[in-house]
């Protein structure tokens, strides 16, 4: 693990403009892997493998780990051997999501992954109806990285879903802020065509493994572990459209979410370290992805909103403040991984400028 301060490693990076493959070119196979990471999540969990039982196709493999939870997580992941090809890793302490999903990542063979919330239950045809999308997509079909589907906001421990959309897709703005389009808003029918978006949700979208190896970090990291959790999902997205890789949102592909952080309701409403942690990752977000022609583009926007935030840690919300401290501790670290990532563009920095709208935007598509 790479720790503040410390510059991750160069040597064995891609290098500029070439993509990696482990799986003999762009693999047509439906075969995938689960991973799910817990931490105290016993409540939800049995109804998140439980829909993992019924997925067709079935994935070859489920990874759990479990990040030293004080519940019964392990315990209730392990009842689910006998119906899952399921291995848990059990955590002596809270290496937070990013780590836990980079160790299951390294475990993990198939051509294609889910990463799945503990919190989230996917249809029985959410995995199938994203294959089925992307091979109505022709040519695009060979650069499309990451899938996910309608998610819809779930109540009680059977995450039983509600007409409430979570998520359709992932939009971003030109002050920088990523959102999870639709969230909060009813499922009636105005998210229901399929569109390239600029990612995908963490809590269910399935990725292609030679798009997570193309832009696995020198030190070996797929997700930046200096992120902790919260955000990571919007840094791995940006990644991945600096490498010309796509992300389809497929309406038909349907998961109940039951989320925690519920950005609507207001940051008074959220927990403190979850404040904290937000803070800080949206600062090591832009140090990581953000190249000179997104600054020019997007400006005043970010400036307006930095200035914001550095406000309210100094006053509404001392206790972000040491979120700033945060970053400057990861200063090194953030810095080397951004020539990393801004020094491996494909082709015209401006392609992946062009999310970034007031607003948002997407590339709606048909899929029929």
């Amino acid at each position: 693990m790479t720790r503040a301060g410390r510059r991750p490693g160069l040597p064995g990076a891609v290098p500029h403009g070439e993509r990696v493959c482990h799986h003999g070119g762009v693999s047509n196979t439906r075969d995938f892997d689960v991973i799910v990471v817990t931490y105290n999540h016993a409540g939800t969990l049995p109804a998140c493998l439980q829909a993992v039982t019924a997925l067709e196709p079935q994935p070859r493999e489920v990874v759990v780990v479990d990040n030293a939870s004080a519940d019964d997580s392990a315990d209730i992941a392990k009842t689910f051997r006998e119906r899952l090809p399921l291995r848990l890793v059990r955590l002596d302490r809270n290496s937070g999501f990013a780590a836990a999903v980079n160790l299951a990542l390294g475990m993990t063979r198939s051509p294609w992954v889910l990463l799945l919330n503990p919190d989230c239950a996917p249809g029985e045809t959410y995995v199938s109806s994203l294959f089925d999308a992307l091979e109505t997509t022709n040519e695009r079909a060979r650069t499309t990285g990451a899938l996910t589907g309608k998610l819809l906001r779930a109540h009680g421990a059977g995450l039983i879903a509600e007409p409430v959309l979570d998520a359709a897709g992932m939009i971003v703005t030109r002050s920088g802020r990523h959102f999870d389009r639709g969230s909060g808003e009813p499922d009636d029918g105005r998210y229901s065509r399929a569109a390239w978006v600029f990612g995908g949700t963490g809590a269910a979208t399935l990725y292609r493994r030679e798009a997570l190896d193309d832009v696995r970090y020198a030190d070996g990291q797929f997700l930046a572990e200096s992120f902790f959790a919260f955000r990571e999902d919007a840094e791995l997205a940006w990644r991945l459209q600096h490498r010309g890789w796509s992300c389809l949102y497929v309406p038909r592909a349907i998961a109940a979410h039951r989320r925690g952080l519920q950005p609507e309701r207001g940051r008074k409403r959220q927990d403190r370290t979850i404040r904290r942690l937000s803070v800080t990752n949206r600062f090591l977000l832009r140090i990581h992805c953000a190249g000179l022609g997104w600054h020019i583009t997007c400006f005043p926007w970010w400036l307006l909103r930095d200035l914001l935030v550095v406000g309210a840690c100094l006053t509404v919300e001392l206790g972000s403040f040491p979120a700033l401290a945060a970053v400057w501790r990861w200063r090194r670290d953030a810095l080397a991984r951004r020539r990393w990532v801004l020094g491996r563009q494909r082709g015209d920095a401006q392609r992946t400028v062009r999310w970034f709208r007031i607003g948002g935007w997407v590339d709606e598509v048909d899929t029929t």
